[in-house]
């Protein structure tokens, strides 16, 4: 049995206690959150124990993994305290909120012989998994560029949410294009250089809203557009189009991914017909989704921590993710070309 503790009741905390609790072979032992009332919640839902502090949450017995579902500000705390539990770390996106807070991350997870993952759910969803495949086979030939469009239209934070605080949170960049700059690394290779232009939850508007519009140019020679909105109104969605000399790819918000040849024909791919759904056991069946990227997270997250060797994203990829969305706050309030 793997036996996790959850630091942090909110949304994500919730989340993956839920997947977890579908899992066979996991447990959640206990959970803590500096609002007593979220750890009490979260403990009674899943017969766990409600902590009074971080250091209560390390010392329960037989614990392999701590999951930091924290603010953002918060995270580099959590981790370090895990870290010296010596035990497995799953800690969501982003690492952490500043370039010391990562750098001191790094040096000390690189060697760190326990697992470190980091929640860039994305790569573990079929239509992402399909569509690295076909990259890899070349299907696309030479790619070219690639547009993310990424707007949520239903951003709902007031001043004083610390998920309205750019300094806290880090505004759209770090929070909602992690993810997509984590697969334009993975898809694409090494970042050379990065320009922006952002509102960075510009603090004089009447309500906290944010932008962004960023070019990153990859050593492949791939140039990436991306931009990524939290909007009080209008539309929101996602979608990644990756242009190559024999083709175009398109993840979107569907479970299929599209594909049109050099010659304009359309397809259709579901991914589905190759990653069959894995196994749901427990009780809170009804609230997750077999299928979907969060919950084959987490049982590869347990897999791993059961001795299977799983290529999870580690330290490296939340760094050097980071490093991307850093270098497009610097341009944003610079105005310059931000180089690696």
């Amino acid at each position: 049995m793997i036996r996790y503790a959850i630091v942090g009741a909110g949304r994500m905390g919730n989340a993956h206690a839920n997947n977890l609790s579908c899992i066979e072979n996991a447990q959640l032992a206990g959970v803590y959150d500096i609002l007593p009332e979220r750890s009490r919640e979260l403990a009674q839902k899943h017969n766990a124990a409600a902590c009074s502090s971080l250091d209560e949450l390390l010392a329960l017995p037989n614990l392999d993994c701590l999951i930091v579902t924290t603010p953002t500000y918060a995270h580099a705390e959590a981790v370090q305290a895990a870290c010296q539990a010596n035990i497995g770390i799953f800690c969501e996106k982003p690492l952490c909120r500043t370039q010391d807070d990562a750098d001191r991350l790094l040096a000390l997870l690189e060697g760190y012989q326990k697992l470190f993952a980091v929640g860039f759910v994305r790569r573990h969803m079929y239509k992402v998994i399909k569509a690295k495949q076909m990259l890899d086979a070349n299907t696309l030939g030479r790619i070219l560029y690639c547009n993310v469009d990424l707007p949520h239209g239903k951003y709902k934070r007031m001043p004083g949410d610390w998920f309205a605080d750019f300094e806290l949170c880090g505004g759209a960049i770090l929070d909602m294009l992690a993810h997509h700059v984590d697969l334009c690394n993975w898809f694409f290779g090494q970042p050379v250089n990065v320009y922006a232009s952002s509102l960075l939850l510009d603090s004089k508007l009447p309500l906290p809203a944010d932008y962004v519009a960023s070019i990153v140019n990859y050593d492949s020679g791939v140039i990436c557009n991306l931009m990524s909105s939290w909007q009080r109104v209008g539309r929101s969605g996602e979608m990644m189009e990756i242009q190559g000399e024999k083709g175009t790819l398109i993840i979107d918000g569907t479970d299929l991914l599209t594909y049109y040849d050099q010659q304009g024909n359309l397809q259709k791919i579901d991914p589905a017909a190759e990653f069959p759904a894995p196994k749901v056991a427990g009780h809170g069946v009804d609230n997750v989704n077999a299928a979907s990227g969060f919950f084959r997270q987490s049982l590869s997250l347990t897999s791993a921590l059961a001795g299977e060797k799983l290529p999870l994203p580690g330290i490296k990829e939340a760094y050097d993710s980071l490093k991307v969305g850093l270098a497009m706050i610097e341009s944003s309030q610079t105005g310059k070309v931000v180089a690696f």
